[in-house]
């Protein structure tokens, strides 16, 4: 039998196949989550090996794209395009479900602060990220 040959159309195939299922994966063990929280209302306890695959991912997936560079962008616009209507949903989420629904706090005055606060804060980390990712790409570049 002769030596099998991959060419770049098998090797995309199969990285976009692999993509699909992770993704699919992904989401479905925070849909899970989701579940058992909120629906079934399980205590935390039964939820650590769970959160901590899902979180520990989740970190990983955002420390390798900063530090490799992928989330590097050289025009500002488009960064703030990408990045301050996604902190502006999460905030919002932040706010209604966790806070309001989750927690029960009432007081408009102190949602609306922790909603800034949230927000500030997630569109903080973002910026930061963007930031140590030009550099990392400024650097690659520098290099060739």
């Amino acid at each position: 039998m002769g030596k099998y040959i991959k060419d770049e159309r098998i090797i995309q195939e199969a990285n976009k196949q692999n993509n699909i299922g992770f993704t699919i994966l992904y989401f479905g063990i925070l849909l899970d989550l989701l579940y058992r929280q909120f629906i079934l209302q399980e205590p935390i306890s039964k939820l650590w090996s769970l959160a901590l695959l899902f979180f520990g991912v989740s970190l990983y997936i955002a420390i390798s794209r900063v530090s490799s560079g992928l989330l590097a962008y050289k025009d500002n616009k488009k960064i703030i395009k990408q990045i301050l209507p996604s902190s502006i949903i999460a905030a919002i989420i932040y706010t209604v479900i966790v806070n309001r629904w989750w927690f029960g706090n009432d007081s408009p005055i102190e949602l609306a602060i922790e909603g800034i606060i949230f927000f500030t804060g997630f569109l903080g980390i973002n910026f930061f990220m963007h930031y140590i990712s030009n550099k990392k790409n400024d650097a690659m570049f520098k290099d060739d």
